[in-house]
């Protein structure tokens, strides 16, 4: 087998569509619009892109010792943001196996875990069948599926769906993940309502491997993994081998040689006619036996999801949109049609045929980032990314809506409803009620609900009556179930409310935009847009933002957050245009030595790799004017710094970030004492140890001489309070405290009194 390189491609002076023309396989690496490609590339293909012009930096010059050499040192691989993440935790499926190709399946692995499927699971999955019965591949190898369903041995008048996997032949992680995606279903089905109603009413078919000559030619070259080979193994007659399947289908097969290449030699050699391969036969007679509403045809690499038309720069049906903002709401994908999410047009693919024969919602996802091979440390988070979207499709082929809590995260003694919205998705008509139904005992209002009967993507904004109990301790978790019925199904999801003893928010910093005032850096006013009258602030204002910005515009001033409060947030209005992927703009919080810390907010999302700060919150993409919340809780106590950042790189620019009304607000009581002592006349010290593992000193210096009592109080980092004791200012300077039963973290102390109270102080406890 030839080498493979992964190697940087300049695209200064030319465009991907003339790297198109030269049968390069362009649909996966990491694409600068205007710059560069890098991808993994043969020696053949290296030599032909140098010979045609191309500017070249080989970035690693053997792929496959180079996989080697990083299994040997095998690190974990951070692929989160370092936001929150609130989707679902799936659990691995306890019949989940790993490989032997660097933890990827043999083909002959794959047979066996299907057959293992099917002895432990008779009742829900078939036996591997053939997909043809009269098509084998050129080295005379069956295309298998097997089918999921209650009755999986019966032929039921059941709605189908359509997984399938291994077009290409280097791309394991699109088998792995339907794998683990089979045995999460047939491991959960007793136990978990959702996959019942899924199981029970529809037939999910799988097809784990329609390119099995070119998969096995991989095997054989690389039995340890890391193969190159792309294509089936059909014998061209030029001494080159293999067409690409995903360029096989008939749907507007050839329409140019950019979106596929007549070059035997390429990675995207079309074939000499529509469906030329036996493979995309089977597939093909397959489809016409079945009438699939949904396919999901699985691929590697690059986080996308992508849906017809590929030969064409429209979308096929707007609700390719919907139904894909959906099935991303956990892996974050981005989507869009080939030339929105790959740079081109694509011609002859599997999901031009599916939609245009048979109206198949037809979509391919591109799992992961690290190219064809990801690391053994990445298969299982990687697995675990596309079980919502796996399940989120099947869903949609019955009667599905969604529920959203459009409401506060916090509520308070004066909290009278809880408002949602409700989004249909499903293709089956028929109404949905959704209900409100109180987990914990301090919210004494019954369960409420609602019905709908909507239209196909209709959505509707409501609200529920809710009432609280006396005497709830402040910052007491309390629990909701919003359950969504379509009639046959309950859709159950858990809400966590925070309850704060407070009358609500009070304002402690507020700017309207209306001034420079307060701030240093970079940004600026304009009138050109703005949610409240005259102006707001941008990076760019009245014109786009210049290649290679770099702006920066933050408080003079440090904002204090009070101690005694038990929440806290940042609100503003925001809108932005910035370049997706590459371009970004962020919330920063910095603390007293000036140290950024990005922020979380309900619309940014995790940076994707260079020259975006891998994983960490930002905004790019296009967005209107929005109300972004970011919690400051975690800064309770401490002064602040609130700060935006916005860089550009060279190539393609936009309107840029705009912000307007910018508050940070706190729970506010009026039992809380805000007066603060002078820490000259009163004030707590560090305390010793510090950290504290079993016990702790806190002391005090009392210069104002204050008599009588005062409380010292102690709050974790949620504004709980852990700790209250009495001391006598006259007779004691400090207080010992056990902190064996106290749970690891940072908590703050301070001490009150009916006048005022001292500056907080943090303390940390360790294990």
């Amino acid at each position: 087998q030839e080498r493979y390189a992964r190697v940087e491609i300049s695209l200064a002076g030319k465009s991907i569509a003339d790297l198109s023309k030269l049968g390069i396989e362009t649909d996966h690496g990491q694409f600068l619009t205007g710059r560069s490609l890098t991808t993994e590339l043969s020696k053949f293909e290296l030599t032909l892109i140098q010979n045609a012009g191309f500017q070249t930096k080989t970035l690693i010059p053997d792929l496959v010792a180079w996989h080697k050499e990083q299994a040997k040192n095998p690190s974990v691989i951070s692929r989160n943001s370092n936001c929150t993440d609130f989707s679902p935790v799936y659990q691995t499926p306890e019949n989940y196996s790993y490989g032997t190709m660097a933890g990827y399946h043999t083909y002959q692995q794959m047979l066996d875990v299907l057959d293992d499927m099917a002895a432990k699971f008779p009742n829900l999955i078939t036996l591997k069948k053939a997909v043809s019965d009269t098509i084998v591949t050129w080295e005379g190898r069956p295309l298998w599926y097997v089918k999921i369903s209650d009755n999986a041995n019966t032929d039921e008048a059941e709605k189908e769906v359509l997984y399938t996997s291994l077009h290409h032949a280097r791309e394991p992680n699109s088998l792995s993940q339907m794998l683990f995606f089979m045995w999460h279903l047939l491991e959960n089905y007793a136990a978990d309502p959702e996959i019942q109603y899924l199981v029970n009413n529809l037939e999910l078919y799988f097809i784990p491997c329609i390119n099995p000559d070119g998969y096995i030619w991989n095997e054989t070259t690389n039995p340890d993994g890391f193969g190159f080979w792309r294509k089936n193994r059909r014998d061209n007659g030029d001494g080159s081998f293999g067409v690409d399947l995903n360029r096989n289908y008939g749907y507007f097969w050839g329409n140019d040689d950019i979106g596929s290449s007549p070059i035997t030699q390429s990675q995207t050699y079309r074939g000499p006619e529509p469906f030329s391969e036996p493979e995309t036969r089977a597939v093909r007679d397959f489809c016409r036996e079945h009438d699939f509403l949904f396919t999901l045809n699985y691929h590697t690499s690059g986080n996308l999801l992508i849906y017809p038309w590929a030969y064409s720069d429209e979308p096929a049906d707007s609700a390719f949109i919907r139904f894909a903002e959906l099935f991303t709401r956990d892996n974050k994908y981005k989507f869009g049609t080939s030339t929105e999410t790959v740079g081109y047009q694509v011609n002859g693919s599997s999901d031009d045929w599916m939609h245009a024969e048979k109206a198949t919602f037809s979509f391919t996802p591109e799992v992961g980032t690290t190219g064809f091979w990801p690391a053994f440390e990445e298969i299982d988070g990687l697995n675990k990314d596309n079980v919502w979207q796996n399940l989120s499709m099947a869903l949609c082929a019955l009667r599905f809506g969604e529920a959203t809590d459009l409401s506060e995260k916090v509520v308070f003694p004066n909290t009278a409803t809880l408002s949602f919205g409700l989004r249909r998705y499903g293709l089956e008509d028929g109404p949905l009620t959704v209900t409100l139904q109180p987990v914990s005992p301090e919210v004494t209002s019954p369960a409420a609900s609602q019905t709908f009967d909507l239209q196909h993507f209709e959505s509707a904004e409501f609200s529920f009556p809710v009432a609280f109990a006396n005497n709830i301790p402040n910052g007491k978790e309390l629990l909701f179930l919003l359950q969504v019925n379509n009639g046959t199904y309950t859709r159950t999801d858990t809400l966590r409310k925070t309850f704060l003893d407070s009358d609500g928010f009070a304002l402690l910093y507020e700017n309207t935009g209306d001034a420079l005032d307060g701030w240093t850096g970079s940004f600026e006013l304009t009138t050109e847009t703005f949610v409240s009258e005259p102006s707001c602030f941008t990076d760019s204002p009245n014109a786009t933002y210049p290649p290679d910005a770099f702006s920066f515009f933050y408080f003079e001033n440090p904002v204090e957050i009070p101690a005694y409060t038990s929440f806290a947030r940042l609100r503003f209005f925001a809108r932005w245009a910035i370049e997706d992927q590459f371009d970004f703009a962020q919330v920063l919080l910095l603390d007293e030595t000036f140290t950024p810390t990005p922020l979380c907010g309900r619309y940014t999302n995790p940076g994707a790799s260079f020259p975006q700060p891998t994983g960490e919150p930002l905004y790019d993409g296009f967005q209107d004017w929005v109300e972004e919340e970011i919690d400051l809780s975690a800064y309770i106590g401490q002064n602040i710094y609130i700060g935006f950042w916005f860089q550009s790189d060279g190539l393609q620019e936009f309107d840029g970030f705009y912000f307007d009304d910018l508050r940070i607000e706190y729970a506010d009581s009026t039992s809380a004492t805000q007066v603060l002592f002078s820490p000259d006349d009163f004030r707590v010290l560090q305390n010793r140890p510090n950290p504290a593992a079993t016990t702790t000193t806190i002391f005090w210096e009392n210069e104002n001489r204050l008599s009588g009592d005062a409380n010292l109080l102690i709050l974790n980092a949620l504004g709980e309070k852990v700790y209250e004791r009495t001391v006598n200012l006259n007779t004691e300077n400090h207080a010992r405290l056990d902190t064996r039963s106290w749970s690891p973290g940072i908590y703050t102390y301070l001490l009150r009194t009916p006048e005022g109270q001292t500056r907080p102080m943090k303390m940390t406890v360790m294990r």
